[in-house]
C-alpha cells in the first residue's frame, strides 16, 4: 500500500512539475509577444502590433492575468488608432465585465463610440461609469456631450449635479453653467452665473473675462 502511495505521489509531482513548466513557457511566450507588439506600437505599425498582441493573448498561462489586461488595452488602442472603433469598444466592454469599477475603461469605450458619432451610446456608457464609480469626470463628460448636441437643459442638469457633488469640482461645473447659458443665448442667466463664479473665485482670470464680456450682453 505504501508503495502505491509513493508511486501516486511521484506521478502527481511529475504532473505538477510538467504543468508548471508548461505554464511558465507560455508565460514567457506571452511576454515575448508583448515586447514585440510594443516595439511595433511605438513605431505606429498598429497592424503588426495587433498580430503579436492577439498571438500573445492566445498563450494560456495562470501567471498572465495582469499581462492580459495590459495587452488587451494596447490591442484596443491599436484598433482605435486604425479607426476600428467598434473593435476597440468591444475590447473595453469585455474588460469591464471583469473590472466594472475601472474608470478608464468606461472613458475609453465611450470615446470609441463618440468617434463613431454615436453620442447617445457614449452618454449611456458615461452614465454607467457614473453609477459604478461616482466619479465626477463622468458628469463632466455627459454635460459636455449634451452641450455639443445642443441639449442645454440636460447639460445644465448635469452641471448642477457636479456643483452639488463635491466642492473640489465645483469650479469646473460652475464655469460650465456660464458656458451653457451663453451657448443657449440666455445672457442674463449667464451673467448671473458669472457673478456667482467670480464671487467664489475672484482670482480666476477666465471668470473675470466672462463677466466682463457678458456685462456687454445684458
Amino acid at each position: 500500500m505504501a508503495k502505491i502511495i509513493r508511486i501516486v505521489i511521484v506521478i502527481l509531482l511529475v504532473a505538477f512539475i510538467g504543468l508548471a513548466g508548461f505554464q511558465w513557457r507560455n508565460y514567457h511566450k506571452k511576454s515575448e509577444c508583448r515586447d514585440n507588439a510594443l516595439l511595433y506600437f511605438k513605431e505606429k505599425d498598429y497592424e503588426k502590433a495587433i498580430g503579436y498582441l492577439e498571438k500573445g493573448l492566445k498563450q494560456m498561462s495562470m501567471f498572465g492575468d495582469d499581462m492580459n489586461k495590459d495587452m488587451s488595452c494596447y490591442l484596443a488602442e491599436s484598433h482605435y488608432q486604425l479607426g476600428q472603433y467598434e473593435e476597440a469598444a468591444e475590447i473595453y466592454r469585455s474588460l469591464l465585465e471583469d473590472d466594472s469599477s475601472n474608470e478608464t475603461y468606461y472613458l475609453l469605450e465611450a470615446e470609441a463610440y463618440a468617434a463613431m458619432d454615436q453620442t447617445d451610446k457614449a452618454v449611456e456608457i458615461y452614465e454607467k461609469g457614473w453609477d459604478q464609480t461616482g466619479s465626477s469626470v463622468f458628469l463632466s463628460r455627459i454635460c459636455d456631450s449634451y452641450l455639443e448636441a445642443g441639449n442645454y437643459e440636460e447639460a445644465l442638469r448635469y452641471a448642477q449635479m457636479g456643483v452639488e457633488k463635491d466642492e473640489a469640482d465645483a469650479a469646473e461645473f460652475l464655469f460650465k453653467e456660464i458656458v451653457i447659458f451663453e451657448r443657449s443665448g440666455d445672457y442674463s442667466s449667464a451673467y448671473d452665473a458669472a457673478v456667482e463664479y467670480t464671487t467664489r473665485y475672484p482670482d480666476d482670470e477666465k471668470g473675470q473675462k466672462e463677466l466682463k464680456f457678458l456685462s456687454t450682453r445684458i
